[in-house]
Order: structure tokens, then C-alpha cells, then sequence
């Protein structure tokens, strides 16, 4: 019986010491858009569901996904925030990503902080959040799949 009680006890300990994952909130953070002298804040969206696609300009699988996010916001950006945070610290190599892969869809920069924050580990990592700011459905890494799989969930919030 003490033997059971101590294994008991030991896994209650561990299953208190691990860390649970947590589901993501927006937040409230501002970061500069590539190419413009203004900056996008998280809060001028509330009520308001919002798509971040985590980026980076040397990601050879991000630029892949460009098509994708553009087809996105074309298609959904009216009733849904579109952008894609690029971890790149300046300007420059988002703005070359941009006019390389003539990709039209909001690029904001300096995001490797909030990417820290919300834990991305690979990139493109999407995230798409409700209009309470509550993040409800995540992809990371790029699959042919992408675009039809965020096309299908925008299609299914939008409504």
C-alpha cells in the first residue's frame, strides 16, 4: 500500500512541475510596418478576428506561403486582420522578401519578441485568432496544404 501511495504522490508532484500549454491571447503589442512611416497595433482590431502569420525573410518555407497568405487576406481580409510578422529585426530584408515575391498582404517587422512570447518554434507559424483576441487555431511549419486549410477555417469564422 506505501509503495502505491508513494508512486501516487510522485506523479502528482511531476504533473505539478510540468508545464501545461497555455492557449495564447493577441495581447496588446505595436510594431512597425515595412515600408511605412506608421505602425500596427493589436488593440486597433478588437472585435475584430486577426490572422498572424510569423515570418521570417531568409525562410525559404515563408515565401513559399506567401501565395497563401495573399489568397487569404484577398479573400477574407474584410472581415478578418491579415498580417504577417516578419522576426527580422529592420526594415530592409522584409522590404526585399515583399517586392521579390510581390507579396501584398501587410508586413509588419521586429515581431521576434511576440513570436518569443506566444512560444513559435518553426516558422511560418500561423495563428488565427477569435474577435475576443483568443488564439483558436495554430499550423506550424509549411505543408502543400496551408492555403486550403486556412481558406477553409477563415470561410468557417467568417460567416
Amino acid at each position: 500500500m506505501k509503495k502505491i501511495f508513494l508512486v501516487m504522490a510522485a506523479a502528482l508532484l511531476a504533473a505539478a512541475c510540468m508545464r501545461l500549454p497555455q492557449v495564447p491571447t493577441l495581447g496588446e503589442f505595436t510594431l512597425p510596418i515595412s515600408g511605412q512611416k506608421t505602425e500596427w497595433t493589436s488593440t486597433d482590431y478588437e472585435g475584430k478576428p486577426v490572422l498572424i502569420v510569423f515570418m521570417g525573410s531568409w525562410c525559404p518555407y515563408c515565401k513559399m506561403a506567401m501565395p497563401f497568405i495573399d489568397a487569404a487576406n484577398e479573400n477574407f481580409g474584410g472581415q478578418v486582420e491579415i498580417v504577417a510578422a516578419f522576426l527580422d529585426d529592420t526594415p530592409e530584408p522584409v522590404a526585399k522578401a515583399v517586392k521579390e515575391h510581390n507579396f501584398k498582404t501587410k508586413a509588419l517587422y521586429n515581431a521576434g519578441n511576440i513570436a518569443e512570447s506566444m512560444e513559435v518554434s518553426g516558422l511560418p507559424h500561423v495563428v488565427i485568432f477569435d474577435k475576443k483576441h483568443n488564439a483558436v487555431k495554430m499550423w506550424e511549419g509549411f505543408s502543400p496544404s496551408l492555403g486550403q486549410e486556412i481558406h477553409d477555417y477563415l470561410k468557417k469564422i467568417s460567416k
